[in-house]
């Protein structure tokens, strides 16, 4: 029994003759009358009563088995429908696991941009430490990655996705907001909240100030940039983070500029090594690396 037969059963069952089935499977009425008998001697029942000169007649066990074929068909077109859904990216789960400097700012902007033209695609957004996102990631638990460089870990691709400078971020009207760009000794003796020290980023920032020999009165050490920034746009202190949450704040009224010598904040994609990328997956971050050379060009990366 194959699919052709089924074809051809239910063709003459919907349509009540020979004729107008092999018409609309685009075959002839022989061939479809060998179908029918090559089914019936696999099932080993008539479907069929023939008798010269009259239309075919239905048998009790061609309605019983018909019952059946339909509901096959119809899982059928479900099938092809689910088929064509995944290659227009109609649907499907995009899993996406994120350090918090770019999983609150940047990417709900990317995500909504992504839903306005794959409005089926589920999104599950987890936001967590950026060694927390490279271990889920090695584990195959997410579609992307996006976190602090590391080593090289078994299971993952690894490709940069940001480079950039960071940015002096200042509560509102402090004396240095009429400077483009801040300079170590202009920070000298000015409360400072810094980066954790767990932070990679954090030890090139100290290392600026010790070269120059400027002392900062350091007031609060913690982990996330939107913590720093809440704490800055208090007027608790002045820092130096990533650009792209600075930016989100300055929209909140943060006093954000330039600082130099430039000392660069760096992010990586990471996607699983051990399984092929989805069209999702490539499509999202397509749209991913849009929207940072938008922001940053076509060089940060």
């Amino acid at each position: 029994m194959n699919l052709r037969h089924l074809e051809a059963f239910r063709a003459v069952m919907l349509s009540g003759s020979v004729t107008q089935a092999a018409q609309s499977l685009n075959l002839s009425q022989p061939a479809v009358s060998k179908m029918l008998a090559e089914l019936e001697h696999q099932l080993g029942f008539q479907l069929f009563l023939r008798s010269r000169g009259s239309a075919l007649t239905v048998t009790p066990e061609a309605d019983a088995f018909f019952y059946e074929v339909e509901r096959s068909f119809s899982g059928i077109a479900a099938l092809k429908r689910v088929a064509e859904d995944i290659r227009n990216m109609a649907t499907g789960t995009l899993r996406i696991a994120a350090l918090p400097a770019l999983a609150v700012s940047f990417l709900p902007r990317v995500i909504a941009d992504f839903r306005e033209t794959h409005p089926g695609v589920t999104v599950q957004l987890q936001t967590r430490s950026s060694s927390t996102v490279r271990q889920w990631m090695a584990n195959q638990q997410f579609d992307i990655g996006l976190a602090t460089p590391a080593r090289e870990l078994p299971g993952i691709r690894m490709e940069r996705f940001l480079r950039c400078p960071g940015a002096c971020v200042l509560p509102a009207g402090h004396r240095l907001a009429a400077k483009d760009v801040i300079r170590p000794a202009d920070l000298e003796g000015e409360p400072f909240i810094s980066l954790a020290l767990e932070d990679g980023v954090r030890h090139r920032i100290d290392r600026i100030f010790e070269d120059a020999g400027v002392h900062r009165e350091m007031v609060i050490e913690t982990q996330y940039a939107m913590t720093i920034c809440a704490l800055v746009m208090q007027g608790v202190g002045c820092s130096i983070l990533n650009p792209v949450t600075a930016a989100d704040y300055a929209e909140r009224g943060l006093t954000v500029r330039d600082f130099a010598p430039e000392v660069y904040f760096e992010y990586m994609l990471f996607t699983p090594k051990l399984r092929p990328m989805s069209q999702v997956a490539a499509a999202f971050i397509a749209v991913l690396e849009s929207h940072r050379d938008a922001m940053f060009g076509s060089d940060a990366s």
